[in-house]
């Protein structure tokens, strides 16, 4: 029997400011604003910025909830996410937007080799943002 899907929404609408919209997930509100080439004052991390902190962020909750289930002292993460993509198409360029790569660095303080090996695997195969971008672009993983 196929468990229940979740279901993740998320909303976005113009402000009164050009280049800034309002997001809501879940009642929350956030603020994104375009960066300058596109008439967004860049006051506030962009979309692209966006994507980017969701994988980094899903991979520390990965990893803390992973040290938890196998007992592995955890005293910090640290997971940084950079991605390569070319600008002028979303400008209206004919050049492909999308991203060509993302690099994601992982700090683990307090496993040892093996242990950080198995978060490692935990994080490929559990984090929804990382196994989705994985399979659309060239995607490092690596411990810093």
């Amino acid at each position: 029997m196929n468990a229940p899907l979740a279901t993740a929404a998320a909303a976005s609408r113009l402000a009164n400011e050009p280049g800034r919209a309002l997001l809501a997930v879940r009642g929350h509100h956030l603020v994104t604003d375009a960066p300058p080439m596109l008439g967004g004052s860049n006051e506030s991390a962009n979309p692209v910025e966006l994507l980017l902190a969701a994988l980094a962020a899903c991979g520390t909750f990965v990893f803390e909830r992973a040290a938890k289930e196998h007992g592995i002292a955890l005293h910090g993460v640290s997971v940084t996410a950079a991605g390569d993509f070319d600008p002028r198409g979303v400008c209206g360029e004919d050049v492909d937007p999308r991203f060509r790569a993302i690099r994601v660095r992982v700090a683990l303080d307090g496993p040892d080799a093996e242990q950080k090996a198995l978060l490692l695997q935990a994080f490929r195969s559990r984090c929804p943002v990382y196994t989705t971008l994985s399979r659309a672009v060239d995607l490092e993983l690596a411990l810093a």
